[in-house]
């Protein structure tokens, strides 16, 4: 049954609303402004009906105690007085309250009214719940995808690795055989050496692989770049950032066009704001333009007084609707068996939601392109950490 704290300095009043509410609600009672102050501080109602004309303490500052606290804040309040003016309602409201009820005071309307709000009441904590449902479940989908992502992703490596090791243990046996029988030939010898040198190469590369995979995730918040909260040019990164990938507009022939007005400098994080964007610029020129050349076109302007965004675009065959869903899945790509060891957007939007404390939003139309909307703040948190 829903607990309801009945607050009246007058025992007759509280003894009614008792007896009006005792079949369908658990009902306790105090007499003063601080007891239900102390009442609530041990236990909290799902509704309190309180007067507001009461000595030492009114209603009205009781309500503003119980508001001003987070715990008590949620607890919907209804002032029960002898104050029934429109202006009484007015200033009922301002403090809180849900709603106002006059005395003397008609049973058949406080039952509807009381009904009326912890029903009310009911509703917003179940749908409270569900959405922390939801969150939870999203997230732990959001983990298990993530770690099938790794854990298909290394596979392949540690496996390749694991199969050259056995060839060259094998190998081994069989020319330490040959040694102690002593029928070991300089061909043989040669054919040995030859097959535990691609052994021992296929060993290190697929490991170099392995550990670039697992680097890449590491990069998943500023403190792996080494990077700490500084003041830096924007348009000076942006620059450096598309000089470095220089070589590979050059080969894909796609240009790189900025659109920014004034300089912006910002507090915040230059090294993960740097893999931000050579990530999102890479992953045009590589996936936008199934053909050589083309263009992204990058776009930057301040957003209020202490925002900016950066609009990354590109005109490309874009992303299928079915498919975008998941561009923040690890491993995420359109085009499979193409880079497939790259984390890609699952860093980026770590880096931009947990590192600089920015959101990250993408639209495509297939056929017509894609593009990344960055809002960032000027001055980002000086300390988040990737929740992964």
């Amino acid at each position: 049954m829903p607990l309801i704290l009945v607050v009246d300095d007058q025992p007759s009043n509280i003894h009614a609303l008792y007896q009006l509410l005792v079949d369908e609600c658990e009902v306790s009672m105090a007499t003063g402004g601080a007891e239900a102050l102390a009442y609530c501080a041990q236990q909290l109602p799902d509704l309190i009906l309180l007067d507001v004309l009461m000595p030492e303490m009114s209603g009205y500052e009781v309500c503003d105690r119980l508001k001003a606290d987070p715990r008590t804040r949620g607890i919907p309040v209804i002032f029960v007085t002898v104050q029934g003016s429109a202006d009484d309602e007015a200033e009922g409201f301002a403090h809180g309250a849900v709603d106002y009820i006059p005395k003397p005071f008609v049973d058949v309307v406080v039952k509807a009214r009381v009904r009326t709000q912890l029903a009310l009441k009911l509703a917003s904590e179940s749908f409270a719940r569900s959405q922390i449902e939801l969150f939870q479940r999203d997230k732990l989908a959001s983990v298990g995808r993530t770690i099938a992502g790794i854990a298909q992703e290394l596979s392949s490596p540690l496996g390749n690795a694991l199969i050259s090791a056995c060839t060259l243990q094998d190998d081994l046996a069989k020319l330490r055989g040959l040694s102690h029988a002593g029928n070991i030939k300089r061909s043989d010898l040669d054919k040995h050496l030859r097959v535990s040198e691609e052994s021992v190469g296929l060993v290190l590369s697929n490991l170099q692989r392995t550990l670039s995979i697992v680097d890449s995730f590491l990069q998943s918040t500023a403190d792996n770049f080494g990077d700490q909260r500084r003041s830096f040019s924007l348009l000076e990164l942006i620059h450096e950032v598309v000089a470095s990938l220089a070589p590979a507009l050059e080969t894909h022939q796609v240009r790189c066009e900025l659109d920014a007005g004034d300089d912006l400098h910002l507090l915040s994080f230059r090294g993960a704001l740097a893999k931000v964007l050579a990530t999102l610029i890479q992953n045009a020129v590589k996936h936008a333009y199934r053909e050589a050349g083309g263009e992204v076109h990058l776009r930057v302007r301040p957003l209020g007084a202490d925002q900016l965004t950066i609009t990354v675009q590109d005109h490309g065959v874009g992303i299928p609707p079915g498919m975008l869903g998941r561009v923040f899945d690890p491993f995420f790509s359109t085009r499979f068996g193409l880079n497939r060891s790259e984390p890609g957007l699952y860093i980026v939007r770590n880096l931009v939601t947990f590192a600089l404390g920015g959101q990250i939003q993408v639209e495509s139309t297939p056929g017509l392109g894609t593009t990344v909307r960055l809002t960032l703040p000027l001055i980002s948190p000086e300390a988040r950490r990737s929740a992964g």
